[in-house]
């Protein structure tokens, strides 16, 4: 609620202003003598003027309203006559509407008993014997009061209305911003995740390649094509990752993902790179989600490109697909592990962390072992169901 009047407030103060007083004046000053007639005019000014504040200060506004209407009371028991006291009726209406709900209906009925009051104890209308009886002015004023009373009940519910609206629809686009703000935030993680398995399986397909090439002349023409075919792939996975971050929006077309009909070329590439790999399936496949397939597709890529870069040269892999009722499990194993640093020292880094990340939006979950000396094993874990494939993908 404003705390100053605003430009409406004041052109329909100033609209009564208009409408209400110069008729008050010609009934006043034509019907009371001259000195009341003047205090009640002076008294409607008032009147008119606190009704520029019947929005910021409601019930304020009522109080100085029914002060004003209170002397002219005093003055004659004739003041409803005068077209001005209905500005008390817009205020105790402004009252309930805009402040509180029972001050202004109690306002309102003792002005009403105050006014029947003064009107029946008024000579000049006792001894002419004018107008109605005391009692039906009071229900008179008592019905003026509660029509403007319930007028009032109805607007309040009404901003109450529009306001619970606003602030359902301020929730709402906090919500969609925040949900926004994820999106971004998981997108941006998984080009990262994506750019970080494409650049580290690439530079070790590259890096043990170059060693080829450099230290055996007869293998160096193989070596080259093989470092000249992985860097295209991966320019070419790079330039999709970054077309990702371009296009992403409505209508954007999905980048086509690797799944696990690519698994032989990815250890063919490991095989190339001087690492025995065997690969071993056990069980009845069955189909399975695209992310479920990407995410086993990365995991092998990583647990691979991680051999190269620890195993000695020569290492044997052991990569097993074991399927079992309602989940896939991967388990990747290779020997002759470099020494690697002490265990409290042991931080997992973006490949292994990368491998979590894929999996827990699949329901999936990564196991590390490498209490066997000599040996490091990795396994992931996923539902194979495709009901529960769909749940999660969904």
């Amino acid at each position: 609620m404003t705390r100053k009047p605003t430009r409406q407030d004041v052109l329909i103060a100033v609209a009564a202003l208009i409408a209400l007083l110069p008729l008050t004046a010609v009934i006043a000053l034509s019907s009371i003598p001259a000195p009341a007639a003047w205090i009640v005019l002076v008294l409607a000014v008032v009147a008119h003027a606190a009704l520029v504040w019947r929005r910021a200060h409601p019930l304020g506004a009522l109080l100085v309203i029914s002060a004003a209407l209170g002397g002219e009371v005093v003055v004659t028991g004739l003041f409803f006559l005068l077209p001005s006291s209905l500005v008390f009726v817009i205020a105790l209406y402004a009252a309930t509407a805009y402040g509180t709900r029972w001050p202004p209906l109690s306002i309102g009925l003792a002005g009403s008993a105050a006014a029947a009051a003064r009107y029946a104890a008024d000579p000049s209308i006792v001894d002419s014997g004018f107008g109605p009886a005391p009692w039906l002015l009071f229900l008179l004023f008592a019905a003026v009061v509660l029509c403007a009373w319930t007028m009032g009940l109805l607007r309040r519910a009404q901003l109450l209305t529009t306001r619970v609206a606003e602030e359902r629809a301020a929730a709402e686009r906090r919500d969609h911003a925040q949900r926004a703000a994820l999106a971004a935030y998981e997108q941006r993680a998984r080009i990262s995740r994506d750019m970080h398995d494409v650049l580290a399986h690439s530079l070790s397909v590259i890096i043990g390649q170059a060693r080829v090439a450099r230290f055996d002349a007869a293998r160096a023409g193989a070596a080259l094509g093989v470092i000249e075919d992985t860097a295209r792939d991966s320019l070419h996975e790079i330039r999709g990752l970054l077309r990702d971050i371009r296009d992403d929006g409505p209508g954007a077309r999905p980048r086509p993902q690797p799944t696990l009909a690519e698994l032989p070329e990815l250890i063919e590439q490991a095989r190339a790179l001087g690492s025995d790999v065997t690969q071993s399936t056990q069980g009845t496949p069955v189909p399975i989600g695209s992310a479920a397939q990407l995410a086993i597709y990365r995991f092998v890529q990583e647990s691979l490109t991680n051999v190269a870069k620890h195993a000695h040269a020569g290492a044997a892999v052991a990569v097993t697909m074991r399927w079992e009722r309602g989940q896939l499990t991967v388990n990747i194993a290779n020997d002759r592990v470099r020494a690697r640093p002490r265990p409290d020292t042991v931080e997992p880094g973006m490949g292994l962390q990368g491998m979590g990340e894929r999996l827990r939006p699949i329901g999936g979950t990564v196991i590390i072992d490498d209490a066997n000396e000599g040996e490091y094993s990795v396994t992931a874990i996923v539902p194979s169901t495709v009901a529960t494939q769909q749940e999660f993908t969904e």
